[in-house]
């Protein structure tokens, strides 16, 4: 039997692993594989159906980055899933992070103070997060100079909105729609909320490439 006829079919990852949530066409770290984030109930599963020697140890890699990223809890006996700990499963922001997890430098891992330069300004926001009564509220400030800082400030909550499903409570600050703390996603979030339009655009772009692959074999193979 040929190495290609062992490999499961896509139909039968589905069913074991769950739907696929997210899918890099090519992950440039790593001879090109394709990599696919799935789900099912609250376990995360790092797959591709590549048998380029060395994607085990890859996937390894990843599913270590998406735990440190998204405030994960690992698997024990596994090498390539990851469980959501509690809240609700929030499926934007997982993607966001599962291809930070597979794009960006392996060997470097955001930390520090939760912040980012603006794009349309010299401001710079930074966002902090404080219990509030039965939920966990997060404020963004800026500094630097603008001509309408509040408006730069509320567009950026609104990014919030937009790709984590957050609740706006004031011009200026926000929650997650099951109330808990969650800075891993407000840290990779912060980049994509500030610049709305130009990261719709990227995402129409690598939708239809993910779409490409996904209608040809799945994921790549090679």
């Amino acid at each position: 039997m040929t190495q290609t006829a062992q490999r499961p079919s896509v139909k039968e990852t589905i069913k074991r692993l769950g739907r696929c949530i997210e899918l890099i066409s090519m992950d440039p770290h790593f001879n090109d594989i394709s990599v696919g984030l799935f789900l099912k109930d609250r376990t995360l599963t790092v797959w591709s159906y590549s048998s380029v020697p060395g994607t085990e140890k890859r996937l390894e890699k990843i599913r270590d980055r998406i735990v440190a990223l998204g405030d994960l809890e690992t698997v024990s006996d596994s090498t390539n899933q990851a469980r959501v700990p509690s809240g609700d499963i929030l499926m934007q922001p997982m993607k966001f992070m599962f291809r930070e997890a597979v794009e960006k430098d392996p060997d470097q891992l955001p930390s520090g103070p939760i912040e980012a330069p603006d794009n349309k300004s010299t401001l710079t926001f930074t966002v902090e997060g404080e219990q509030q009564d039965d939920a966990y509220v997060y404020t963004v400030t800026a500094t630097g100079e603008a001509a309408r800082p509040e408006s730069r400030i509320r567009a950026t909550v609104g990014g919030f909105m937009r790709y984590g499903g957050c609740e706006r409570l004031t011009p200026s600050t926000f929650r997650f729609p099951d109330g808990q703390k969650h800075d891993g996603f407000v840290r990779l979030l912060l980049p994509y909320a500030r610049n709305v339009s130009a990261i719709e655009r990227m995402l129409e772009a690598e939708d239809m490439e993910g779409q490409m692959t996904t209608q040809t074999l799945g994921f790549s193979q090679s």
